[in-house]
């Protein structure tokens, strides 16, 4: 009855648990979320203003398949470092639509592509959607593998890699310059392209801005952004960019799939950006994200044994933590939710399911003292667990 394709479509696990975790006694760690109190609703109201004043009814009208020429345009000189052009970017209903409108200009069904160990669960389900065979390969808090990845290139054809590096998800780690440079050039040399994943790359805390994979090797890498994690996910949008080859093809793609992304919504982001509220809201949000880092760090030093370790991240929105006494953590999500906390066990994260040992914390969607209580939750639990497995190794 169905296509051959719907044999490898899987359900989120983030999406099936988070109607339990959003129940109000729940301090959820678990979705990728930004803080809706720190969305810019006011800047967004006069924005609306703005564009009915100016548009009228000329604001519901069809819009053309790229997308608003102006919002290309700003998208290429402000939020690109590159030298790229508006025939370079197309908008997107989300940078998930962007993948997956790649994925399906440039990947045949059966094509290997490399993805590290663990990714962006997104990505794999966008990959396995259109029947792509996955090859995954270790990271570390420097950025993937490169010894590993190149044995993989040496020994089969492998057309595609995708990775996020900055402040992954789900990890929160972000490459070296120096594996940035690696990876390129070893995309050059085995004549590979690289899949450039960057919704939380505006989102830093400290530490120095490292350059893009797009912008080391532009005509090797496509670069997906978003508008998602810096304004407001509701609004559905992102952009792709590209060699114009490549937007040229994605854009008949994408004009049979929808047409175009929402007019309305990009006439919205278009008058947000051109007031100038984009530069204050990054700020307001990154001084505000980067304290609940602090916050859930430090609580998680304080109250977590020697056996868990975690990530801390420059920027982005997670953590992502370990325990090296390799229990599994999906049986410790179960127990964690019965305690009134919740989290993402990091067995999703992973092509082949390699490990079940981590899990993914969010820490931009809690309030402070909701960190402090969620981390006290989940530590009573997971020390709880070690006291238990060394009493029974006894």
């Amino acid at each position: 009855m169905f296509a051959q394709r719907t044999k490898n479509l899987n359900s989120s696990f983030i999406r099936d648990i988070l109607a339990v975790t959003q129940q109000p006694h729940i301090i959820s760690f678990a979705g990728g979320l930004p803080d809706p109190a720190l969305f810019p609703v006011e800047d967004l109201k006069q924005a609306a203003q703005a564009m009915h004043q100016n548009l009228g009814s000329a604001l519901y009208q069809y819009s053309e398949t790229a997308g608003l020429l102006p919002l290309r345009e700003y998208i290429a000189e402000h939020l690109t470092v590159t030298d790229s052009k508006r025939e370079n970017i197309i908008v997107t209903t989300g940078s998930q639509q962007g993948l997956d409108l790649v994925v399906r200009c440039l990947i045949d069904p059966g094509q290997k592509v490399v993805v590290e160990g663990p990714t962006y669960l997104g990505a794999l389900q966008v990959l396995r959607a259109n029947q792509a065979e996955l090859v995954s390969i270790p990271s570390d808090d420097q950025g993937p593998d490169l010894e590993a990845l190149e044995r993989v290139v040496k020994q089969e054809s492998i057309g595609f890699f995708y990775t996020v590096t900055d402040f992954q998800n789900p990890t929160g780690t972000s490459y070296s310059l120096e594996r940035r440079k690696r990876l390129v050039a070893l995309a050059k040399k085995y004549n590979f392209l690289i899949l450039e994943d960057a919704p939380y790359a505006a989102l830093r805390y400290t530490g120095e801005m490292l350059p893009s994979l797009h912008t080391l090797m532009p005509d090797r890498v496509i670069r997906f952004g978003s508008f998602s994690k810096i304004i407001a996910p509701a609004l559905r949008l992102g952009w792709i960019n590209a060699p114009q080859e490549i937007i040229k093809v994605v854009e008949k793609l994408k004009q049979a799939a929808d047409l175009h992304s929402s007019g309305y919504d990009q006439q919205l982001v278009l008058h947000f950006l051109q007031s100038g509220a984009l530069k204050p809201h990054l700020q307001k949000i990154r001084a505000a994200y980067g304290e609940r880092l602090e916050i859930m760090a430090s609580a998680l030093s304080r109250t977590m044994p020697e056996t868990l370790q975690f990530t801390k991240p420059e920027g982005g929105m997670f953590i992502w933590a370990t325990l090296t006494t390799n229990e599994s953590t999906l049986a410790l999500f179960t127990a964690a939710v019965e305690q009134g906390v919740a989290f993402v066990p990091g067995e999703a994260f992973y092509a082949q399911g390699e490990s079940n040992n981590s899990m993914r914390l969010n820490f931009s969607n809690s309030p402070i003292e909701l960190i402090e209580q969620g981390v006290q939750r989940l530590a009573s639990l997971v020390n709880r667990e070690q006291r238990g497995t060394q009493a029974a190794s006894a």
